[in-house]
């Protein structure tokens, strides 16, 4: 065994010569400081796990092939189709008071507002459901489905009957559901394919390949029914989003129902997602009766894709906490913001911006959990106020500008939503909305505590010794 004392010098060298190298291949491949820092971090702090924690979840030597593949197609092919419609002239001229928000989203990837929609908020999975039913049962054409979690318990195995029934009526069924969110049984998935409802996951995970996959899941919740009805939000197809539940843990969310043109945009990402999870490139429904709409709500639909640098969405928020003048509302389940959104809460709050965010007691994630604390701190210090939602499970993904500006759909605020994940929110400009919206918040705010800076700095040692460390890897939790 003396041979083992020779060699162990050079084993050495040679690790923290990888481990050196590793880490100047991250620095080159991450754009932003705050990965680099965490993940060198972890590197350095464990040696092995925080090597195989970057193998794992962090290398992108797989990512670039796969985003551009998804990119190409969407440049090449759908944005064609939405200068075609010549929109950008009409949305400015058409929303007087707010030229800056469609400027902006039209800038950031050629998201578009459009007048003719209606938009109906759906609190909770037990509004939500009974009208998706309604809808689906009525479709005549074509059903497109995408969802994050989509289970096939109690109400996933009641949408796939449906979508069975509406398949043997001779409809375009589709279905994408994410590989590491849902749960569908294989009896469920052979029920489907057997009965035409054509199916697929969302970049499924193989052990031998989960290094560039298991980090960039597609977080969206889209239906669009017959290129006229649209869903989106925050509510997944699961038991647990309906109150009561076996979990007993109350979950609020919120979802929409959108009728109008905003429907062409979302069958538009489905579109991009179908081509990526199977090749398949579906031509898109240009001339959609948008007659049975009666109401004018000016409406975007910005969607994110997976692993981009970009950060849309995060822009997005940012322009809209910018406007404000007088008041923003926040509730989200995740609290863990980048620099630049940190930044700006806290220059609105400063500039006499009063700001309420709500957060869920207990989030369903531990790290969340512990690594809001800090953030959480900032916030207070510079007069925001929060508060825990003790109901039950805060899941909506909501934000309010005054009085005439909301935006609700799946992005969290958090790196995760913002630079790895597929996500899809609706912008919109429209008093009525946002004051039912803002009516929700505040009674939400009847099952809340308001938070102190007190109750944060009373924490025990241990608990600010967890929340420190998960700070400095919120960037890639």
């Amino acid at each position: 065994m003396e041979y083992l004392t020779h060699i162990k010098p050079f084993v050495i060298i040679a690790y923290y010569i990888f481990i050196s190298l590793l880490s100047v291949s991250i620095i080159l491949d991450n754009k932003k400081p705050e990965k680099i820092y965490a993940y060198i971090f972890l590197i350095f702090l464990f040696p092995v796990a925080g090597v195989l924690l970057y193998f794992l979840f962090g290398a992108h030597y797989q990512k670039k092939r796969l985003y551009t593949r998804y990119r190409n197609y969407k440049n090449n092919f759908l944005q064609d189709l939405i200068k075609d419609k010549n929109i950008e002239r009409k949305l400015i001229t058409s929303i007087k008071n707010n030229i800056k928000l469609p400027r902006l989203l039209y800038n950031l990837d050629h998201a578009v507002f459009t007048i003719n929609n209606e938009v109906k908020l759906l609190f909770n999975g037990e509004e939500k459901f009974p009208v998706l039913i309604k809808e689906l049962k009525k479709a005549k054409r074509k059903i497109y489905i995408e969802y994050y979690i989509f289970n096939s318990d109690t109400i996933g195995n009641q949408i796939i009957d449906l979508l069975i029934e509406k398949a043997q009526e001779g409809l375009e069924v589709k279905l994408i559901y994410d590989a590491v969110g849902s749960s569908v049984s294989r009896k469920a998935l052979r029920r489907l394919k057997k009965n035409n409802v054509k199916v697929h996951a969302y970049m499924p995970v193989l052990f031998s390949r989960v290094a560039h996959k298991a980090n960039y899941r597609n977080h969206r919740k889209i239906v669009v029914i017959d290129d006229l009805i649209g869903f989106m939000g925050g509510i997944n197809v699961a038991d647990n989003y309906i109150n009561p539940n076996k979990n007993n843990l109350f979950w609020r969310d919120t979802h929409i129902l959108l009728k109008g043109e905003a429907v062409y945009d979302l069958q538009l990402i489905f579109i991009s997602d179908w081509f990526f999870v199977c090749g398949e490139k579906l031509e898109p429904n240009k001339e959609v009766d948008i007659s049975p709409v009666k109401t004018h709500i000016p409406s975007a639909i910005l969607a994110s894709d997976f692993g981009t640098s970009d950060e849309i969405i995060l822009k997005a928020f940012i322009g809209m906490i910018s406007m404000a003048k007088n008041e923003i509302l926040i509730t989200t389940p995740y609290f863990i913001p980048t620099e630049s959104m940190f930044s700006i809460l806290k220059v609105a709050a400063e500039s006499g911006v009063e700001i309420k965010i709500i957060l869920p007691e207990r989030p369903d994630l531990r790290t969340a959990y512990y690594a809001s604390y800090s953030y959480l701190i900032g916030m207070l210090k510079t007069g925001v106020k929060i508060y825990f939602y003790t109901k039950g499970m805060m899941h909506a993904k909501s934000m309010m500008i005054d009085n005439d500006i909301c935006t609700i759909g799946s992005a969290n605020m958090d790196y995760r939503s913002f630079s790895l994940n597929a996500e899809v929110n609706a912008f919109i400009i429209d008093e009525s909305v946002t004051r039912k919206l803002k009516n929700q918040f505040y009674k939400d705010l009847e099952d809340a505590v308001e938070v102190s800076l007190e109750d944060l700095q009373n924490w025990p040692w241990y608990k600010k010794a967890i929340s420190s460390f998960a700070r400095l890897i919120a960037p890639i939790l």
